[in-house]
């Protein structure tokens, strides 16, 4: 399972859109691609974009959950 996830995430103001980057195996993996991509794209579609990585196996947050099965 790739376990880390490397996000592109736009600027709002800007309306630079979001979107995954890729999935990696470790996150030595995934910071690599991080620092590629902050090197290199760090300013497109005339905006600014960020980049991090997102363990995809940490629990989902409560508030989350609690949200979503209506028990707000």
């Amino acid at each position: 399972m790739k376990r880390y996830m490397v996000f592109n995430i736009g600027c709002i103001e800007c309306g630079v859109g979001s979107n995954v980057v890729g999935l990696y195996d470790t996150k030595d993996e995934a910071d690599k691609v991080v620092a590629i991509c902050e090197d290199k794209l760090h300013w497109r579609e005339s905006g600014q974009n960020a980049f991090e990585v997102f363990d995809l196996t940490q629990p989902q947050a409560q508030e989350y959950a609690e949200a979503i099965n209506g028990s707000q």
